[in-house]
């Protein structure tokens, strides 16, 4: 996949591009960036896809202001503004964790941008923790910030998110998890967020009260063990907020199915696509 840049609303966005066709747009997690959906995208452009990976505001190489008011309705406008830039008028959406409420905002916000929606492991339908919240606030946020990037730390979080752990937890893996937590930009920008977190939640800026109206396609992938967002809970959340969500569970697997179940993961996103990606 090709890096680039793009100028949205005023503010640089990093992403990684590759393939022709239909275009679908690969929405990260918290702490993530576009790079980890490199082997899905590389895989869609195969498929006949243009594959589009964004760095969200404040993550990866996209610019990480301090003093910009996240929001949903902000990154919604923004990865309108981002396909505007591309000349793309829709685009099926791939989204994991935090991204999936951030594309929720933009089928309820722009519906006609949004041809289809993946939803993977999907933020939005459990209430944040209090130290979530606490992020935001100057001493100790900053404090919780500094323990959050310590390598025990980062392992154990990491240990969480995987069935299987041992297998995935390779020192590179390690080190983009402290990288993340660490340095100067990425701390302002990680307590700007908590401190905007009402607008950032679905519940709180009301918008997970309307998801009663989106019309676009919506498919539901969980890991059976996902321990971060887990399936009993917001999985089946999910499934009954959303009108016609079809669920598919992948078992012995954690909070990431794309990286711990990568052939069921993209068969099932793959035959998702191609009966939907001409929605309208």
């Amino acid at each position: 996949m090709q890096s680039r840049f793009v100028t949205v609303g005023g503010y640089r966005l990093h992403m990684l591009e590759a393939g022709h066709g239909p275009a679908v747009l690969l929405l990260h997690g918290f702490a993530g960036s576009a790079e980890d959906w490199r082997p899905t995208g590389e895989l869609l452009a195969q498929a006949g896809y243009r594959a589009l990976a964004v760095d969200s505001l404040g993550f990866g190489r996209s610019d990480k202001p301090a003093n910009a008011p996240y929001s949903l309705a902000l990154l919604a406008d923004l990865y309108a503004g981002l396909l505007d830039a591309l000349g793309e008028e829709r685009a099926s959406l791939v989204a994991h964790s935090m991204g999936g409420k951030y594309a929720l905002a933009l089928a309820l916000q722009h519906p006609h941008r949004v041809a289809s929606l993946t939803l993977v492991a999907s933020d939005g339908f459990a209430e944040a923790s209090p130290l979530t919240r606490a992020g935001g606030w100057p001493v100790l946020g900053a404090a919780l910030l500094w323990l959050s990037a310590r390598p025990m730390v980062v392992r154990a979080m990491l240990t969480a998110a995987f069935f299987e752990p041992e297998r995935h937890l390779s020192t590179t893996a390690l080190a983009r998890g402290r990288a993340a937590l660490q340095g100067r930009e990425n701390r302002r920008a990680l307590m700007a967020l908590s401190r905007r977190y009402d607008a950032t939640d679905l519940a709180r800026t009301g918008m997970r009260a309307r998801l009663g109206e989106l019309r676009a396609p919506c498919l539901l992938i969980w890991g059976e063990q996902d321990r971060i967002f887990p399936l009993a809970s917001s999985g089946q959340a999910a499934r009954s907020a959303i009108p016609g969500a079809h669920l598919i569970t992948i078992p012995r697997c954690g909070h990431f199915p794309q990286v711990e179940a990568p052939r069921a993961f993209h068969g099932v996103l793959l035959g998702f696509l191609a009966r939907h990606h001409n929605y309208q």
